[in-house]
């Protein structure tokens, strides 16, 4: 398997700031939710700081993404 380097974008910049605000704020409801989160804190900053992510990294955060757009969907629906 091949591990490429993706380099981010300006708007995958913006995104990654709003889920690790998103990540931030969140009641966790257990420590291992709390654990996670942190973890992919960390691993934002690091994208953040490189510039690019790799193919591991990419399917973290593309399951933790799915987490936070269900969110921001939730509380849409709450508004209503």
């Amino acid at each position: 398997m091949r591990n490429n380097a993706t380099f981010v974008t300006k708007e995958q910049l913006k995104f990654l700031k709003e889920m690790d605000t998103w990540l931030a704020n969140e009641p966790w409801q257990s420590e291992v939710e709390l654990q996670t989160a942190m973890e992919v804190r960390t691993m934002i900053t690091k994208i953040e700081n490189k510039g690019y992510y790799y193919e591991g990294e990419a399917e973290l955060l593309n399951v933790m993404r799915e987490e936070y757009i269900k969110h921001k969907k939730s509380i849409k629906k709450k508004r209503l």
